[in-house]
């Protein structure tokens, strides 16, 4: 593909097209593509406002550092964390490297990318999970707010209980339907049918896949939204969409603020699932298969010991 034709916007836009086109056929899910499309639209957008370069043969290093600079100025929380930048740069090098394997003048972007990503994204990160105090101050809290009955708090409860006792993902959980939740054929000891099984259509490997959840632990929350006609579960009130992730993540940050819990973000819920689990069985494969992992060596995260674990263990 000619490397360069036009003006740089132009060029951009002909190379972006060009390689959405061709991670689009890739194992990759709708909510990765979405953040994809997000960053490089970002870039797209500071091409069309800078003065730095005006073509791309001048892309360098200090460039995409101007990039990144302007992106983080100009996000909401005017400050990225070490695990976003190195998504952020991560996508970037695929782009660009992509442009580097595929134009006709065999130039290369290789020496830009290397050694950019922030050290501390070079090194083993400890998995941060909630303590069964904050999960049992948080959903005393959810169970207080049901029985107002409010719509959101619905929304809340359930979208938290499918990532904390399911592991799911909060771009697996904002997709549900109530068709795909359903009860499952598995009985306990008394012949009761006591799990439900979500039926997931659009996962991180693009795979269809199953998971399992206590009925008991969102039961009452599947009841009210039986009693709505929405074509998705977690649907504002005058919407016929599911709800963007940001507001869901915005919303539970503030309950867990108002409740004085140090955790952030929505991933940690998973975490927490993980930990749970792990610590009650011991057992990595079945972790993984909880998790849906593809790989054991992604569940092995999980497998550490702490203080007082060791402390338990030698008493």
């Amino acid at each position: 593909m000619k490397f360069e034709k036009d003006t740089l916007i132009e060029d951009f836009n002909r190379w972006l097209k060009s390689y959405l086109r061709n991670i689009k056929y890739r194992e990759i899910s709708k909510n990765s593509m979405a953040v994809y499309s997000r960053v490089l639209g970002k870039l797209g957008e500071y091409i069309s406002i800078q003065r730095e370069v005006e073509a791309l043969s001048e892309i360098d290093r200090e460039f995409i550092y101007s990039f990144l600079e302007w992106f983080e100025e100009n996000s909401r929380s005017k400050k990225f964390s070490i695990k976003t930048k190195t998504l952020y740069i991560s996508i970037l090098k695929s782009f660009f490297i992509y442009i580097s394997d595929n134009n006709d003048v065999f130039f290369t972007y290789e020496k830009e990318f290397k050694g950019i990503l922030p050290k501390k994204a070079y090194k083993s990160k400890k998995i941060k999970y909630l303590s069964n105090s904050d999960v049992d101050k948080l959903l005393d809290y959810l169970d207080t707010k049901l029985k107002n009955r409010n719509h959101y708090s619905y929304i809340h409860s359930l979208g938290i209980k499918l990532m904390l006792f399911a592991g799911l993902r909060i771009s697996e959980v904002l997709n549900l339907q109530l068709d795909d939740i359903y009860i499952s054929d598995l009985t306990n000891e008394n012949g009761d049918n006591d799990f439900f099984e979500i039926y997931l259509k659009d996962t991180k490997s693009k795979e269809e896949q199953t998971a399992l959840i206590k009925r008991v632990y969102i039961e009452e929350e599947l009841n009210y939204f039986k009693t709505l006609n929405n074509s998705y579960i977690f649907q504002g009130k005058n919407s016929t969409k599911p709800i963007h992730r940001t507001n869901f993540y915005l919303s539970v940050n503030r309950i867990m603020k108002k409740l004085n819990i140090k955790g952030r973000g929505l991933h940690i819920f998973r975490h927490t699932c993980a930990m749970q689990l792990f610590r009650k069985t011991g057992n990595l494969l079945v972790l993984k298969e909880t998790l849906r992992h593809s790989d054991i060596k992604t569940t092995m995260i999980y497998a550490h010991a702490e203080k007082k674990d060791i402390a338990n263990a030698m008493r």
